[in-house]
């Protein structure tokens, strides 16, 4: 690639837009890493899935995407939100967190030792490294001895300073970007969504995978409220839509059929009888003559049979 060139990616690059501030409903894409002291700084967050397995953090059940959020909303750390407001759209931004901007300090009283038994209960095998579920509390396995387990119920990011790379992709302006956004943001996915907006009354169209996913059931509720406080919608109606499919049966679809033109039946012309010799054939100009001449010959048929 010589220097005039310009990868593909590049020029599809978002043109650059205005400051970020509060209350945007933004996408942007982000490398994070874990900043160590002796500079082997590690990959533990990434929108990009390249980017993702180099640093072998790759998950086939992670969708590798912009990630959507509202601004000063305190969605993500701190830090990284109070960074968005000195960003521009389609401009790359870096930011270090330090711990009281980010996950906070690491508190020694959130370790807790546990029962083997009590994980086997759960059908647990403790392995150093395993995140695991206890109660209601998430944490992470940093000991197994004989017959305990260790673990750390501080978050995975207390006490480190972190690094992000960033860049804002986009912007929500048009009343169904941002209610879309919001869709992104607690649900994951709004492209089959269909929005309807009359003044403060907002109605949204479900897509079927809406009617079985539990986890719609449970978002649905923060949708709501996120709509109402962040957008400002007094009504809103989620609409689902069950439309019966009418077989069709052979009668319905000869009906439904558009008919068609008969077509004529080409008859072919009666052969003409040689006239007898000797005598001058009949003219054209005496045609009943013929026809009776004929049915009488039709008649005497039928008699004789």
């Amino acid at each position: 690639m010589t220097s005039e060139e310009t990868p593909a990616e590049e020029k599809a690059e978002a043109p650059k837009g205005g400051p970020v501030v509060k209350g945007d409903i933004i996408q942007l894409e982000f490398d994070a890493w874990i900043l160590s002291p002796d500079g082997s700084d590690e990959l533990f967050d990434t929108t990009n899935e390249e980017h993702a397995k180099a640093g072998e953090i790759y998950d086939e059940k992670v969708k590798y995407a912009p990630l959507t959020t509202v601004v000063g909303e305190g969605r993500v750390l701190a830090g990284l939100d109070e960074s968005f407001m000195k960003a521009k759209v389609g401009e790359k931004s870096t930011v270090e967190i330090p711990p009281e901007e980010g996950a906070g300090e690491r508190k020694p009283n959130m370790i807790e030792i546990h029962s083997i038994r009590e994980l086997q209960k759960q059908k647990i095998d403790p392995e150093v490294g395993m995140r695991v579920q206890i109660k209601d509390k998430m944490g992470t396995i940093i000991a197994v001895t004989s017959g305990r387990v260790r673990i750390d119920f501080n978050d995975p990011l207390a006490g480190k300073t972190i690094r992000y790379e960033y860049k804002v992709v986009r912007k929500a302006e048009t009343p169904e970007e941002k209610v879309k956004g919001l869709i992104d943001a607690d649900y994951g996915k709004s492209e089959d969504f269909e929005v309807h907006i009359d003044g403060h009354v907002l109605e949204i169209y479900l897509p079927d995978i809406c009617k079985y996913d539990q986890a719609w059931f449970t978002l649905k509720y923060k949708l709501v409220s996120d709509l109402r406080e962040v957008l400002g919608y007094r009504t809103v109606r989620f609409v689902e839509e069950y439309v019966k499919k009418e077989e069709e049966t052979p009668d319905a679809a000869d009906e439904s059929a558009e008919p068609e033109e008969p077509v004529a039946e080409e008859t072919p012309e009666p052969e003409e009888d040689p006239a007898p010799s000797g005598d001058t054939a009949q003219s054209d100009e005496d045609p009943v003559e013929i026809d009776d001449v004929t049915d009488a010959d039709e008649h005497e048929q039928v008699d004789g049979q």
